[in-house]
């Protein structure tokens, strides 16, 4: 195992009373839940960085040691999340002075199992991205506990209930528990259903319960952990994401955070001698879908786009004929080349890859006094997740702390289109409606930015709290 983090507090460091709802949510499972109505299900429903993991932990942990023989699952939908985060968290949370690794307890990295020799207890894992939820059936426990719990679609819900199955099957053992932790997320989701739902409007569910945090709730948290979130999201995401809110991100439009009164500028822009151009593919040739180009700067963090390029049917090579035509390589600049992983597969009119073009095109470029193009490729090897890009271009817009960092200029109009009007696709989950040729600008668009946010934000300092 890696390095453990030293932030997090050993068992017998563990002081519930400090962060509320771990004081509220302990003092519930040892002494007001009435086990004699059957398993309780429980839903921690906990901003970025609010310690949900931390105090799923030292129950699963306490459980251990409580009940001698008991059987607790912990899961999430991969392995490799699973043993990044709820298992590794565990692991630390066993760093105490009065359990000795090897004497008390033995994690197995690989499998993401812990055994507990004198109380005759364990901790297994299992997950489901799989789809084989049957194997659930030949477990007998008496505590599960799952991490994320929205990153579950509503076609793979079954796990749980196959889970809630398995648990009970201790007969010495009368206190079962189903925990499930998530970050908050759309009301759509059937998690809000299941959890949320049958506890609102002044109802109460006499088996499932919902347990709110917010970022702010933990003390242990640094002053500028909140305020980079804060400065990372946009007004929308920050309800859902710091202060624990299900509701709606994107609604009518994908970039709902986008004003073109603040965001679009109605004059050309100049383009300035010192910084790099920036130029964004996305690579397409069907019918209402043309490759498109962006260009744009970014000065003192903040974005300008400036001009595109769309030409339906077009070749790669006929977008770099283009911006030449319009004198940008004669800038003495360097140039930064994002956009579509895709290209790396093929050109879309030829065996050529239409990054190979892009690349041998700016090689061999000279400028009239005879000069070489200085460019980088940024291209990553796969594209990010489309939640991503949606949530990295809102929040440029406009985020919490109510910056704007994000410009549109009359030399791109299509790409003000796209973030006016760009909407998901119907029936379909997080895909947009690519048969409008605007959106294609937007896609450009976000692959620049999610890929320089992530370059960026290497160099800084990053708590690993969900």
């Amino acid at each position: 195992m890696s390095e453990l983090a030293k932030s997090t507090p050993s068992f017998g460091e563990f002081d519930p009373e400090v962060i509320p709802f771990q004081d509220d949510l302990i003092d519930d499972v040892e002494c007001n839940l009435d086990y004699g109505l059957g398993v309780h299900e429980i839903l921690l429903s906990g901003s970025v960085g609010s310690a949900k993991s931390l105090v799923v932990a030292h129950l699963i942990v306490k459980h251990c040691l409580t009940f001698s023989g008991a059987k607790a699952l912990i899961g999430r939908r991969s392995l490799p999340d699973l043993r990044d985060t709820l298992y590794q968290k565990i692991m630390e949370h066993l760093q105490d002075d009065d359990l000795k690794d090897g004497v008390h307890y033995r994690g197995y990295d690989t499998t993401c199992s812990i055994l507990f020799p004198p109380w005759g207890s364990e901790i297994l894992p299992r997950t489901w991205g799989d789809k084989k939820f049957k194997k659930f059936r030949s477990l007998e426990l008496s505590f599960a506990a799952i991490d994320e719990l929205t990153e579950t679609p509503e076609e793979d819900k079954e796990f749980l209930t196959e889970l809630r199955m398995r648990l009970g099957r201790q007969p010495h053992i009368n206190r079962n528990i189903l925990l499930c932790a998530t970050n908050p997320d759309s009301p759509q989701h059937w998690a809000y259903d299941y959890f949320i739902r049958p506890n609102s409007g002044g109802a109460k569910h006499p088996t499932r319960h919902v347990y709110y945090s917010k970022t702010r709730d933990n003390p242990f948290l640094p002053a500028w952990y909140i305020d980079q979130l804060e400065a990372e999201y946009d007004p929308r995401l920050a309800r859902r994401m710091l202060y624990g809110e299900w509701l709606e991100i994107a609604q009518e439009v994908i970039y709902y955070a986008y004003n073109p009164e603040i965001n679009f500028r109605q004059y050309d822009y100049v383009i300035q001698p010192n910084s790099p151009i920036l130029m964004a593919w996305d690579f397409n040739i069907g019918v209402g879908k043309p490759m498109s180009v962006i260009l744009g700067q970014q000065i003192a963090g903040v974005y300008h786009w400036f001009g595109e390029i769309i030409i339906h049917g077009s070749r790669t090579q006929s977008t770099l004929d283009e911006i030449e035509s319009r004198g940008i390589f004669e800038h003495k600049v360097q140039f930064e080349i994002y956009g579509d992983a895709a290209g790396s597969h093929k050109d879309t009119r030829s065996i050529t890859t239409d990054w190979d073009i892009i690349r041998k095109y700016l090689a061999n470029y000279r400028r009239k006094d005879g000069s070489a193009i200085a460019f980088s490729m940024n291209v990553p090897m796969a594209n990010p997740p489309i939640r991503e890009r949606h949530n990295r271009v809102n929040s440029y817009c406009v985020n919490e702390a109510k910056q704007v960092r994000l410009y549109v200029y009359k030399g791109a109009k299509m790409l003000d289109k796209g973030l006016r009007l760009t909407q998901l696709k119907k029936g379909a989950d997080l895909i947009e409606d690519d048969s409008k040729e605007y959106q294609h600008c937007t896609t450009a668009l976000g692959y620049c930015i999610v890929y320089k946010h992530r370059a960026q934000s290497t160099s800084r300092s990053e708590v690993v709290e969900n």
